[in-house]
């Protein structure tokens, strides 16, 4: 081996020691190691001993809800803000089976300018949850803008694996 070729590769080793310091140093402290299975052993009392601090690894079912409840409520306002209105009237139902009454035809003649979530949080131990939203809209025609405030009760039924929400955004009632 020359003198040139020895230059090199430590200058390579260098450059590689600079740039990439964790890695080495991480591969130093796991040769320098006894045993790999030695810290795996530590690893792992560590876990089960703060499990109650590790929840975030694994979804629980209140999790779950919450995820299905923030994509409901997205695609429900999505559809709303798009003039979508029978889509969005799909996830109204009476918690208690009554029959729903049928989406009236006027509210086609109104358009969602904005429908910003103010608050919302899921109680019951994941099966009620309220958003309290704050809509603007205007009749196609006129153009007069109206802004409300509307709280929704939701609610999840088991069977469906779902959210509902209990009524329909009073548009018609506001104008």
């Amino acid at each position: 081996m020359c003198f040139s070729d020895l230059v090199r590769q430590l200058t390579c080793c260098l450059y590689f020691c600079k740039k990439h310091y964790l890695l080495v140093a991480i591969a130093l402290m796991t040769a320098s190691c006894t045993s790999v299975d030695y810290v795996g052993g530590l690893l792992e009392e560590e876990f089960v001993a703060h499990s109650p601090s590790f929840k975030f690894l694994g979804q629980n079912k209140t999790d779950k809800k919450l995820a299905e409840f923030e994509k409901t409520v997205s695609s429900y306002v999505k559809n709303l803000k798009y003039g979508y209105f029978r889509e969005a009237y799909r996830w109204v139902k009476h918690r208690d089976g009554r029959k729903v009454a049928p989406l009236g035809e006027s509210v086609f003649l109104y358009r969602i300018h904005s429908y910003t979530v103010l608050s919302s949080f899921i109680s019951d131990g994941g099966r009620e949850a309220r958003v309290v939203a704050k809509i603007s809209f205007y009749e196609i025609d006129t153009g007069a803008l109206v802004e409300i405030i509307d709280e929704q009760t939701w609610w999840f039924a088991e069977v469906a694996d779902t959210w509902f929400v209990e009524a329909f955004i009073p548009i018609e009632a506001k104008i």
